[in-house]
């Protein structure tokens, strides 16, 4: 059973979740998670985790795997990794975070280019579907940044996933969300997967 994230494979809870990433390494301290209050009978079964430079809303029954929880081969730059409830034979749907520590001033539109380019080298089958340019505020600041989305698998002998990525850039370090799931997942899966994409806000 595998979740896919940056370029380096790593086993977690007996999970393999390989990372698409793919830019400098760094890690982050998290702040814990707290559940939302609200009369929305929908939002109630929201929670939001809160790290100590993002946060993100997500559903209840996902699972958040923290930095904290990892084994000494995870890569430093992952900084939480989240998975779907409904657990899949072949592939598991999840969302992580990746941080990264930049050499060079960009904005995020441009940094989310610069991945997805990366992107079409590292991974077989590569077949951009969508890509979207997203008002958002980052340290009080209003910018546009990516979000894209495309198909495509790390070897031969893994199962095609479709992939959306969004990507941030605060204070020369970059931010990295990434959704997977397989093309047969159920679409209310893949529908909370973006959601939690799209909550992503840097703080």
């Amino acid at each position: 059973m595998r979740t896919y994230a940056s370029s380096h494979l790593f086993t977690m809870k007996k999970v393999n979740v390989l990372l698409i990433g793919l830019l400098a390494l760094t890690g982050c301290s998290f702040g814990g998670s707290t559940s939302t209050s609200t009369d929305n009978p929908e939002a109630a079964t929201l929670q939001t985790f809160q790290a100590d430079d993002y946060q993100m809303t997500i559903p209840k029954v996902w699972q958040i795997t923290r930095k904290n929880e990892f084994t000494s081969d995870v890569p430093s730059n992952v900084s939480v990794v989240l998975q779907a409830n409904r657990k899949n034979e072949v592939f598991v749907t999840n969302v992580n975070v990746v941080k990264n520590i930049l050499g060079d001033n960009m904005s995020s539109l441009d940094y989310g280019k610069v991945v997805v380019e990366n992107q079409k080298t590292v991974l077989q089958n590569f077949a951009e579907k969508n890509r979207e340019e997203v008002d958002t505020t980052i340290a009080g600041k209003k910018e546009k940044i990516l979000l894209a989305k495309f198909d495509g698998k790390r070897t031969a002998t893994d199962p095609l996933l479709t992939f959306m990525q969004s990507y941030y850039i605060k204070d020369r370090t970059g931010y990295i969300i990434t959704a997977a799931f397989i093309s047969n997942e159920d679409p209310s899966v893949q529908k909370e997967a973006e959601q939690i994409l799209r909550s992503f806000s840097i703080k």
